[in-house]
């Protein structure tokens, strides 16, 4: 007997292709359409949008079959692909098979320990920089100022500088960013040259970040100096030299893997910083134990990278705010290469499949009332009742986020910088009318206002008495 598809809603003039119900939900609010695919149909669920057969899979063991065990028959959709290359050319996020293995091994480098220590100290400093200005404030635009908090700690680790104009290079990236996210989800594939807004945005705005990333990675191989960053990595890299390259051919080269680092590193972590401000401040007995914590193992010292092993309770706090607002809330689609089985239904060749981290993160089977926000959640004991592969902020398998390890200590490093020095309050009638808005990443509807008050440090305490009240 033939496998059968899975259970889905009706797709009305799919013969014709004409499936635009599916399509303008999808495009329009395709959390709360996961969400409700996935209650009424299940862990496998099935719907067309136009010639696409397209799978929406939510389920742990699932989403490890396709990102893991049967990867290489889940490549990301042709698509959406080609849409990246226009951004960043052949990096990491585009490339496949033995080039995208040596991509990512060379990228790994940066990651290695000895690497994110670096990063520990930039992110420790320009904190530190950023507190100091909020002194004299009374409110901050929080996801402005994650942003640049990021911008500069990325500037200073990619390339050894600051880049010129960074607030318009910020606001490129995000402009490019939603575009590529509605390019992607869009029916047809419209020429760059037409006179439409978008377009004349998209195109300068890529303009403007690869002139500026073109000038840094130019002036580098001018200088010829030897710098420990990034960059230098990339352009000493073996391949490099081995090949005796032309200029032209290195600077092509390391651009596809700046821009590729820079906009999946820099727009993401910023987002997720902010909804972890956000979280924090609306939660003040959330606010209270991390700054207890902190003040029992940092004292009155800077959090360190050294301090983040022991700030159990705040990694915790970062974890549950990427469970309730992961950024990367939905990661690129798969298409099948061949015809496969997915819990016992048929998947044809060329078929989407789909997984959306902000669905699994909210299912009250693997997170119980899943829309409060417990940290408790991944203490050492609870922990491991979550199943493996339900907790994927970060993706999983092969393709999961390079940069894992250095966001969740960059977020840990920077929360506990902030509630040691500052107290955060949210207005929560304007806390009521922050939506989530699914583009690349799943930015705040808008920028979030957090009213800030300086605090004194007290004295310190060791870090077995830190706990020990932690955990009452």
């Amino acid at each position: 007997m033939r496998k059968r598809l899975p259970p889905g809603p009706i797709n009305f003039n799919a013969s014709f292709g004409l499936t635009w119900r599916h399509y303008w939900k999808m495009r329009t609010n395709p959390i709360t359409f996961a969400t409700e695919m996935s209650n009424q149909y299940g862990d496998v669920s099935f719907f067309r949008v136009f010639k696409h057969r397209v799978f929406l899979i939510n389920h742990p063991s699932l989403i490890h079959q396709v990102l893991v065990t049967e990867s290489e028959n889940f490549p990301k959709f042709d698509r959406i692909r080609n849409h990246l290359r226009e951004a960043t050319g052949d990096g990491l996020l585009v490339t496949q098979g033995e080039v995208w293995r040596k991509q990512r091994l060379n990228t790994q480098k940066i990651f290695r320990s000895s690497r994110i220590g670096v990063f520990g100290e930039l992110t420790s400093r320009y904190t530190s920089e950023m507190l100091s200005r909020w002194q004299n404030s009374s409110n901050v635009q929080i996801e402005h100022e994650m942003t640049a908090l990021i911008q500069a700690i990325m500037g200073e680790g990619f390339f050894g500088m600051q880049l010129r104009d960074s607030n318009r290079i910020a606001n490129a990236v995000r402009v490019i960013s939603d575009i590529f996210h509605d390019e992607s989800q869009g029916m047809f594939n419209l020429p760059d040259w037409l006179p439409l807004r978008s377009k004349r945005k998209k195109v300068a705005s890529l303009k403007l970040l690869r002139d500026s990333l073109t000038s840094v990675v130019k002036g580098r191989l001018a200088s010829g100096k030897r710098r420990d960053d990034f960059l230098d990595m990339l352009l000493h890299s073996s391949a490099n030299e081995s090949n005796h390259a032309p200029e032209s051919t290195i600077v092509e080269s390391v651009m596809s893997q700046l821009l590729t680092m820079y906009m999946a590193g820099f727009h993401t972590t910023s987002v997720a910083l902010t909804w972890l401000m956000f979280a924090v401040a609306r939660y003040q007995d959330v606010q209270q134990k991390v700054r207890e914590e902190v003040q029992l193992v940092c004292g009155g010292e800077p959090p360190e990278m050294r301090h983040v092993s022991d700030l159990k309770y705040t990694q915790m706090v970062v974890k549950e705010s990427l469970r309730i607002y992961p950024a990367s809330w939905e990661l690129f689609a798969r298409q099948s290469i061949q015809e496969s089985e997915i819990d016992g239904y048929r998947v044809p060749e060329k078929s989407l499949v789909l997984i959306m981290p902000v669905v699994t993160h909210r299912d009250p089977r693997f997170f119980p009332d899943p829309l409060k926000f417990d940290p408790q959640r991944f203490s050492a004991s609870r922990e491991q009742e979550i199943p493996p592969f339900a907790w994927i902020p970060f993706g999983a398998g092969p393709n999961a986020c390079i940069g894992k390890s250095m966001a969740l200590m960059q977020m840990t490093q920077v929360l506990a910088a902030v509630v040691q020095k500052i107290e955060l309050k949210l207005d929560e009638n304007n806390a009521q009318k922050i939506t989530m808005v699914p583009k690349v990443s799943l930015r705040p509807s808008t920028d979030i206002k957090i009213m800030i008050n300086p605090l004194k440090t007290g004295p310190s305490t060791s870090t077995k008495e830190a706990h020990s009240i932690l955990d009452k």
